[in-house]
């Protein structure tokens, strides 16, 4: 009865409840009425909006600075927390202006009631009333001085007010601030590699009656996802705060030798750092961040991401027993060998009495190492390696590796012969193969091939010779580590032929240690012996004998060969001078050159200096005789080769120059012979002269016409290359040879973490193998441009560049490798002459700053998957966030630019014009060289695919380099070949839900791998993860880096200051400061200017991209810690602002990261599509025919669960979350715009 009676009297009120409501609609006005806001009150003046206040208070506004304006509750807050212990609350009252008829939330805030401190702020909305009350109260305080220097609290007097918030009592009496705990706790976390700590917030919530109130902000703080501080407090920030302090205070409680740790940890001070740069986001952004932050930490992907220790778990069953299937599947039988071998005989019987290829059967067996092929057919039979000394114009690249398989074939055992025959370079591998296939009368593809990074054409198997550079055999011997049973492709090879070992560049070496392993392991397994052969003109034999020592029981044996050379006139600078200076040339026909600061500078050190002073190097001691600042001679140089042409009738000039950008400039002096007069000499007449250029960034296509016979046997042809025509290659007719002595070499610094490419002396070996370029054909000449003293002076080779490179790759191909019972210390170690072992740890430090190793050194997801794309760790980085991020077509153009020349050319006679046509593909708001090449890129495709011919047309009139776009397209489309194979497509296929297709190829261009290429914020952000380099403006035109106190930008970027002459003034006002962030590709030193001194040169940086904070923080730094100013990213660039949004920047950093690690790691395991029967990812399979890596992996950890595959919901959240940060890139450059 009385349940009845209760629920009458609920349905009673609920109905009097509606009529009230009802009745008070009718006697209401409407809410759009403007009767409704005259009932409110009205408000007092002044006016309290935001404008109002800077408007009548601007001398104060003038005084504050910038944060405290963009987000002055922060200060507002500070102080009272400082004061009283408490936090400020804001009242709220609605009203109207007088003579107004719209409604205004006033917001009242009591900042100080001892000083009558009181607040007031209006808005539209609590939110905007609540932050003009702030400001009013920021400009109050400000007025007192109450920010630098506030009043005694109850925390005592001192500091800033904003600096010192909340404190907290330590196990030692001893009391930490906010700012101190923040900086333990990421102490803690960096020391321990737990990774950044969570922060997770709940609702704390009051039951009153039927009604459920929000009480609070619970917020606890976990730190190795375990939880350790927590606060419950009235709002998020309190309650963040608070957990902070608690976390810290227990963690020195029960750490107590972490804490005394931080104490004497050297403090980082500002003034050894770049000047701060500010980050500022709305209140909206910021809320945005932490829903952000919030969702992704609950995805399913984040759960499953993998622990530091992770390591990946071996795939499937299936994938091994695939490889097994791959290495044996071209095996034949003993009767199929016999039939094969006995065709291969009767091929070779009908080559030797072939009228087609009489001439080279002729010219082959008049070649000297044809004499000695008995002795290397012994030597090579009866010991596992043999040192094959062989002069140039021997003919041992073309001849010993057909002399081999002539051997087995001869013996019916054809069938049986595999040869590998490794070159330096791309264009030697491919001319070689192509020069043997002739020889043969083979097409290159039959058994004769090669493969180079990008192109291959692979012989017919059993029976054949194979070239192909170092790196690429390389990555087809990690498959031979591996498996215990010893199946791999090596058990077809029979010889390795190791060419131009006296170059000794760091695959060289390498591979040096990986075979001698190799050899070694298989012996002990019983495997069947592989001959190596080291071949060199100049190698010095007792190095090789003694680093094989002790391999078998003779002493390495040493097959010497004459060469077939004829003498060479040679002639250096002293000599070369003063013939020049005996034709008196007047300047129309040259004498203009001596009047050339360069010229003139490069005579006074080579001539008068005899070659310079040691000092005017810096460096170490080796350095100061090697690297050489002072600027080429260019005209001098094209001189030259004028004065060679004209003293001579016929024979082709072979000219050896630095690097392109030497080309370039010599090349456009030769073409502009009106402006540039050389001695009547008309090189633009293509009826007289050809001018070819050797480099590897030019198309194999475009190279091998120099190989070609000339259209007209009276036109003489001049060579431009760098030294890939130094060794192998052999250039037809070339008679004269003009060396500058010097090659451009990378050099890595392992203290500054930083590569340069400078110009350095080769050794004399070099020399004498470019001197030998002149005698191949018939008695030649050659003119070096150094004094005989510099000559004297020079070391033989070449500082070999295991010991002067960056050894990152170097590191993560030996971790790829894993090398039964060796850590990469000792393979290098191994080497034959190992680096300094400082330089291998920063190379471990570097692969762990891109997330390729963990702090075990173990290859991380990231690492396995940077091995299957063949570019630099960083640039293959940028590829793997571009096609997750949906903007792949862009990021592979920029990964093909940025492995690429510039396309824009500038000639001497049009840079200006040339500057401006460039400058106007660069985009407005993000400045950037290479997005500026994308640009002209995406416009060039487009005609191409159009009209070819106004695709032509536009390259002239853009002054762009036709070879360079068609290589960037070549490794663009490589690229993309090379994410297939790694299953990267087949993910993001599977997330935008695209059904199969069967008639129409996948592209890189399709729409659903680039939903957010438009996205120019993105695509900055892309850009900042590959350069590991960054700088930040401290003036008009300087720039401060990591290393540098002062750099410029090149005055060829388009970030320049000379591309931006409206923004050539910077404000100089201290509340708006612009401190921009750039990321750049590499430093170069200049001095042309200069006297030749080193100590002079100015820095600058090349291939510039502009970049803003957020995509700074989130794409480009790799270690953000706390400081008191907020964090400072890298140790070297502090990031100042709202902590709150600092915080959320890191933390959102920190699990998209842990996200990309798990997309990475489930990859490599077919997609669990939960609705569907069959999986959209196959697995990752290896394919040592395709110059891929192989994934298998040691024994996983048994204390880490199994690595599962990747989820169809992971896919979808992975979609989620790339998209969203989009979002917030855009949104962050909306509102603070790079202009």
């Amino acid at each position: 009865m009385a349940g009845r009676e209760c629920l009458n009297l609920g349905k009673k009120s609920r109905y009097c409840w509606r009529v009230f409501v009802h009745l008070r609609q009718l006697t209401s006005p409407s809410k759009h009425s403007k009767s409704a806001a005259s009932d409110f009150p009205v408000l007092s003046y002044p006016i309290q909006t935001s404008d109002e206040i800077k408007a009548r208070l601007a001398h104060l506004v003038a005084l504050a600075k910038t944060q405290w304006l963009d987000n002055p509750k922060n200060v507002v807050f500070a102080y009272v927390q400082s004061r009283t212990g408490s936090y400020p609350e804001f009242r709220f009252a609605e009203g109207r202006y007088h003579g107004k008829s719209h409604k205004v939330i006033r917001s009242t805030l009591v900042i100080d009631e001892e000083y009558n401190i009181v607040a007031t702020g209006d808005g539209k909305s609590q939110k905007e009333a609540e932050k003009a009350a702030a400001l009013h109260g920021v400009l109050l305080l400000l007025e007192r001085d109450f920010i630098a220097h506030p009043p005694p609290g109850i925390f005592g007097s001192g500091g800033k007010g904003n600096s010192k918030v909340l404190t907290a009592a330590l196990f030692d009496g001893t009391s930490v601030s906010l700012e101190q705990a923040r900086e333990f706790i990421d102490f803690f976390c960096r020391e321990g590699h737990f990774g950044s700590p969570d922060v997770v917030f709940h609702e704390a919530h009051e039951v009153r009656g039927r009604r459920v109130l929000i009480h609070g902000w619970k917020a606890t703080m976990c730190i190795g996802g375990t939880p350790v501080g927590e606060s419950l407090e009235s709002n998020k920030k309190t309650a963040q705060n608070a957990a902070y302090l608690n976390t810290a205070t227990t963690l020195a409680d029960e750490y107590r030798d972490m804490w005394v740790k931080y104490l004497q940890m050297p403090r980082s001070k500002l003034a050894g750092k770049a000047p701060p740069v500010y980050f500022r986001v709305s209140n909206e952004l910021e809320e945005k961040m932490r829903h952000l932050y919030d969702t992704i930490r609950d995805s399913e992907l984040y759960a499953n991401r993998p622990r530091t220790t992770a390591v990946l778990s071996s795939p499937p069953d299936a994938t091994p027993a695939t490889k097994k299937a791959d290495a044996t599947r071209h095996a034949l039988s003993d009767e199929q060998h016999e039939q094969k071998s006995q065709q291969m005989l009767e091929n070779l019987n009908a080559y030797q009495t072939d009228e087609r290829v009489k001439s080279l059967r002729i010219a082959r067996e008049q070649l000297p190492v044809m004499q000695h092929a008995g002795d290397i057919l012994v030597k090579t039979e009866l010991n596992p390696i043999t040192v094959c000394m062989a002069s140039t114009g021997s003919g041992k690249t073309t001849q010993v590796p057909q002399i081999l398989l002539d051997d087995f074939t001869l013996r019916k055992q054809g069938s049986r012969c595999n040869i590998i025959c490794t070159q330096p370079r791309r264009i030697a591998a491919i001319s070689v193969a192509q020069r043997v296939a002739k020889e043969r009368g083979e097409s290159v593809g039959d058994s004769v091939g090669y493969q180079v990074r990008f192109d291959s054409k692979m012989p017919k198997p059993d029976g054949s010779i194979l070239f192909c550079t170092t790196g690429v055999f390389l990555r087809r011997l990690q498959s031979a580590l591996e498996d215990a049973s010893g199946t791999s492709f090596l058990d077809n090879v029979t010889h390795i032929l190791m060419d131009e070992v006296h170059e000794r560049d760091v695959e060289t070496d390498l591979l040096l240690a990986v075979i001698k392993r190799v050899l070694q392991d298989r012996r002990e397994r019983g495997c069947p012996e592989i001959k190596l052969l080291l071949m060199s003109a100049t190698v010095d034999p007792k190095l090789f004998q003694q680093y094989f020592e002790g391999f078998s029981a003779r002493p390495v044996p040493v097959v010497e060969i004459p060469g077939r050379s004829f003498p060479v006139q040679k002639y250096y600078f002293d000599e070369i001078y003063q013939q020049l200076q005996e034709l008196a040339l007047p300047l129309n026909q040259g004498g203009w050159v001596w009047h050339e600061q360069s010229v003139r500078d490069y005579v006074h050190r080579e001539i008068i200096e005899h070659g310079g002073r040691i000092s005017d190097s810096v460096g170490s001691s080796d350095d100061k005789l090697i690297i050489d600042n002072l600027e080429l001679p260019y005209p001098l140089v094209a001189l030259l080769i004028a004065y060679v042409l004209t003293r001579s009738r016929d024979g082709h000039v072979l000219v050896f120059l630095p690097g392109w950008d030497e080309i370039k400039i010599v090349h456009q002096l030769l073409l502009n012979s009106k402006e540039y007069p050389l001695m009547g000499v008309c090189f633009d007449d293509s009826s007289q002269y050809e001018i070819h250029i050797l480099h590897s960034s030019v198309p194999v296509t475009d190279q091998q016409a120099v190989f070609e016979p000339v259209r007209h046997p009276h036109i003489r042809r001049v060579i431009l290359s760098t030294n890939i025509a130094e060794t192998s290659v052999t250039i037809p007719d070339v008679v004269y040879v003009i060396d500058t002595g010097r090659v451009k070499e990378k050099r890595y610094d392992p203290e500054r973490h930083l590569s340069s490419l400078v110009s350095a002396w080769v050794g004399t070996s070099n020399l004498n193998q470019r001197a030998g370029r002149a005698g191949r054909h018939r008695s030649g000449e050659y003119y070096g441009l150094l004094s005989m003293a510099r000559y004297n002076r020079l070391g033989v080779s070449q500082t070999v560049e295991m010991k002067r490179l960056d050894l990152s790759n170097v590191v993560m191909h030996i971790k790829a490798l894993n090398i039964p019972g060796m850590e990469v210390e000792d393979v290098l170690a191994s080497t034959i002459e190992p680096p300094a072992s400082e330089r291998v740890q920063a190379a471990m430090v570097d692969l762990g700053r891109i997330g390729a190793l963990d702090y075990h050194s173990n290859l991380t997801s990231l690492g396995k998957m940077l091995l299957h794309l063949p570019v630099d760790v960083n640039i293959g980085k940028m590829c793997l966030y571009g096609a997750f991020f949906r903007c792949l077509d862009p990021v592979l153009s920029l990964a093909a630019i940025l492995t690429n020349r510039d396309p824009f050319m500038a000639p001497i006679h049009l840079k200006r014009e040339a500057n401006e046509i460039k400058n106007s593909w660069c985009p407005t708001t993000f400045r950037s060289d290479p997005l500026c090449v994308l640009n002209a890129y995406y416009e060039w495709n487009r005609l191409l695919s159009l009209h070819p011919s106004q695709a032509n047309r536009f390259l002239y009139q853009n002054m762009l380099s036709r070879s360079t776009m068609f290589q960037i397209q070549q490794v663009k489309e490589n690229l993309f070949q090379s994410l297939r194979k790694a299953n990267v497509i087949q993910l993001i296929r599977s997330s935008a839900g695209v059904p199969p297709r069967y008639r129409r190829r996948i592209r890189e261009t399709d729409p659903e791998f680039n939903a957010n290429a438009h996205s120019t914020a993105l695509l900055a952000s892309l850009i900042a993860v590959s350069s590991p380099n960054f700088a930040v403006r401290t003036g008009e035109r300087t720039f401060r880096t990591s290393q540098d106190k002062s750099c410029f930008i090149h005055p060829s970027s388009v970030c320049s200051a000379k591309f931006q002459k409206d923004k050539a003034k910077m404000s100089a006002s201290p509340s708006m400061p612009n401190k921009d962030i750039y990321a750049f590709a590499e430093k170069v030193r200049n001095t042309s200017q200069m006297t030749g001194s080193a100590g002079h040169a100015m820095t600058f940086m090349r291939t510039c991209t502009r970049i803003d904070p957020l995509s700074y923080m989130l794409f480009g730094a790799t270690e953000a810690r706390a400081s008191p100013q907020g964090l400072d990213c890298d140790s070297w660039l502090p990031v100042t602002g709202d902590y709150d949004a600092l915080d959320g920047v890191e933390r959102i950093k920190s699990v998209m990261d842990a996200c990309i690690l798990r997309v990475l790691e489930g990859i490599q395991i077919p997609l669990t599509n939960l609705t569907a029967k069959k999986s959209s990812i196959e697995p990752v399979a290896s394919d040592v025919l395709n110059d891929t890596f192989s994934d298998d992996e040691e024994d996983a950890d048994p204390t880490i669960p199994p690595v599962g595959p990747l989820t169809m919901h992971e896919v979808q959240e992975l979609e989620s979350l790339t998209s969203r940060i989009v979002d917030l890139l855009d949104h962050y450059a909306s509102e603070n715009p790079l202009s």
